[in-house]
């Protein structure tokens, strides 16, 4: 018997076919095979997530349903309008239906004149149209978020099924799987299975209409350049299309205007960013004159057509309060013989205020040109961005957070227009929303909260949590108050309405408080042991106008200095631009002092230094 029948050898043994991989340790093997099982089921978690997405969130002024498609365009669904139709900005095949709905009532303006209200609409869609990514903004993170929990559920589904398998095969998976492998039919049969899933997804995309649609050549040269759309709508932009874009551009060379009067004017200033020298006391810019409904400056009765039409001087239960400011302060005068002294500023954190925008989009960038030209070192919005707190209002909240320099901060205290889901766009986008507590930005202490109001257009106001402006007043001035006693007070009280900032203002316990609300500009002036400025409106607010467009009325910004150290506020000037896009810097002003300080503190080279307890 040769040696090979004794030892049952019939021959060399065959090697193994993945050398490399059996020479790997077992627990290489094992996390490589973890991996790549995560790494597929990833894929078609990835895969499944991102093919079906969907979304509901606003277009401009509409409400829309967002869904991914493979056809690599965006197209709008208009219903029995037609179709608008743009390529993709997406990766191939990628592309977005979106099924355009109704525009939200409190969004329907009450128009006297039909005519005036078509100018309105279209007026609008001119904004939108200047702003596209600002529209869609909410609308991508949506998407996004939509695709990425889909992705996440499908993926655990996929893993726990996997897990479930292992546990039903007592670990020996792998090896049932090959012995299902191995039986006659079952390969092809899963071939054919996968083909035909794959086969039914791609006839569904061949079966897709290709819709042309007609070009609207009068869109060349604009964010939408190469929109086309179908239906008798399409024929009708088509031959039509001059009259949007004549409005789109009249928006956009009036607010380009005004941002390049407003560097002209900076340009031409001596004093651009701080004043060098300034009087003290300071003498009050002259307030806007009063009409004959408002003869003596109080806030006026709520006009519910004024309010409805751009957001006019707000009626407010608490208007009559007590604290309703006169339209002017008298100017103080020097002693006779005793010229006003003129003395250094010190240093300061510089603020651009801004307040009563109601989703004037085109003046986002000449507030960021007043930004970048005053080095403001934050802005602040006294609230009202918007018209009546709708979802669909985010394009407005992201053209102006969008417009903004990346790394300058922003701080809002939202008004009467502007609801809770504002206040929750606002901070997606960036800005820190006061909400009742002490914040540090720029090294300025804030404190201020949302309105507790809503004002809706064709609505009326409602209350959005039980709390009047006079209650939110007293509470915040209660955290201002206790801030002081514990040695760390409050610099600035920001809210919308200035009824808020009255329980501050007489217990001294805010140096400087500002609002908005009224849309005309009161002070700054002394009130109680504080100093109380309300800003007109920086979108030129009137009553019985829109705010969208070129300006009806003259609008304001205010850049403001405050002295970290001491809180106390220190100099500021108006920005002015009128509805025939002039620009005016106003004078640097001191703030009045809130106790009269005869016998200012003057350090070595005539420095304003600020005022101790003792001095005061």
């Amino acid at each position: 018997m040769t040696h090979g029948a004794m030892t049952g050898n019939a021959g060399p043994q065959r090697a193994p076919r993945w050398g490399w991989w059996h020479r790997q340790r077992p627990v290489t093997r094992k996390s490589l095979r973890a991996g790549l099982l995560l790494l597929i089921t990833g894929i078609v978690a990835v895969t499944a997530g991102v093919f079906t997405a969907s979304a509901t969130s606003s277009l401009g002024p509409h409400m829309a349903q967002y869904s991914t498609s493979v056809d690599h365009e965006v197209r709008l669904d208009l219903g029995p309008l037609g179709a608008v139709i743009l390529d993709s900005p997406l990766p191939w095949p990628l592309g977005v239906t979106v099924v355009v709905k109704e525009i939200p009532a409190e969004l329907a303006s009450v128009a006297t004149n039909p005519v005036t209200g078509l100018a309105d609409d279209l007026a609008a869609y001119a904004q939108v149209f200047s702003q596209p990514e600002a529209a869609i903004t909410d609308a991508s993170r949506a998407l996004v978020s939509d695709a990425l929990g889909r992705t996440i559920l499908v993926w655990s589904a996929l893993l726990l099924v996997i897990a479930a398998a292992r546990y039903a095969s007592r670990g020996l998976l792998r090896r049932e799987v090959g012995l299902a492998l191995r039986q006659r039919g079952v390969v092809p049969i899963a071939v054919t299975l996968v083909c035909a899933v794959v086969a039914l997804q791609a006839v569904a995309v061949a079966r897709q209409p290709q819709l042309a649609g007609h070009t609207i050549t009068a869109l060349a040269g604009t964010p939408v350049e190469g929109l086309r759309m179908t239906g008798r709508m399409g024929q009708l932009v088509h031959t039509y299309g001059s009259i949007v874009l004549d409005v789109y551009e009249d928006n956009e060379r009036f607010y380009d205007t005004v941002a390049a009067n407003l560097h002209d004017a900076y340009d031409a200033d001596a004093e651009p960013r701080r004043p060098d020298l300034l009087p003290l006391p300071s003498p009050e810019p002259e307030g806007e004159e009063t009409t004959e409904d408002d003869p003596a400056g109080e806030e006026p009765e709520g006009d519910e057509t004024a309010d409805e039409a751009a957001g006019g001087p707000e009626g407010d239960e608490t208007a009559d309060e007590e604290g309703a400011a006169p339209t002017g302060a008298a100017e103080p005068t020097p002693t006779a013989g005793q010229p006003l002294p003129r003395l250094r500023e010190p240093e300061g954190v510089t603020a651009l205020l801004v307040s009563d925008l109601h989703c004037n989009v085109g003046m986002a960038r000449v507030i960021a040109a007043a930004a970048e030209r005053s080095g403001a070192d934050l802005l602040i919005d006294a609230g009202d961005v918007v018209m009546s707190g709708t979802s669909v209002e985010s394009y407005c909240v992201n053209a102006f957070a969008a417009a903004l320099p990346d790394d300058l901060p922003a701080v809002v205290a939202t008004g009467n227009h502007d609801s809770v889901t504002t206040a929750d766009q606002l901070a997606d986008a960036g800005y820190a929303v006061l909400d009742g507590r002490i914040i540090d930005v720029a090294g300025v202490r804030l404190l201020g909260d949302t309105d507790p109001t809503l004002t809706a257009v064709g609505e009326g106001t409602s209350p959005e949590r039980e709390e009047s402006a006079r209650e939110m007043g007293e509470r915040l001035a209660d955290v201002a108050c206790e801030a002081r006693d514990e040695g760390d007070g409050v610099d600035m009280l920001v809210v919308h309405n200035p009824v808020a900032a009255l329980d501050a203002l007489e217990r001294g316990c805010a140096p400087l408080t500002l609002s908005g609300h009224w849309h005309r500009r009161e002070g700054p002036e002394v009130h109680g042991l504080g100093v109380r400025y309300v800003s007109s409106s920086a979108a030129g607010a009137v009553s019985s106008a829109p705010t969208i467009g070129p300006l009806q009325g003259t609008a304001e910004m205010t850049v403001l200095r405050v002295d970290p150290e001491s809180g106390n506020p220190l100099s500021y000037r108006i920005i002015q631009i009128t509805p025939a896009a002039e620009v005016a810097l106003g004078p640097w002003y001191a703030f009045p002092r809130h106790v009269p300080d005869p016998d200012p503190v003057i350090g070595p080279g005539g420095d304003l230094l600020p005022a101790t307890p003792e001095d005061e």
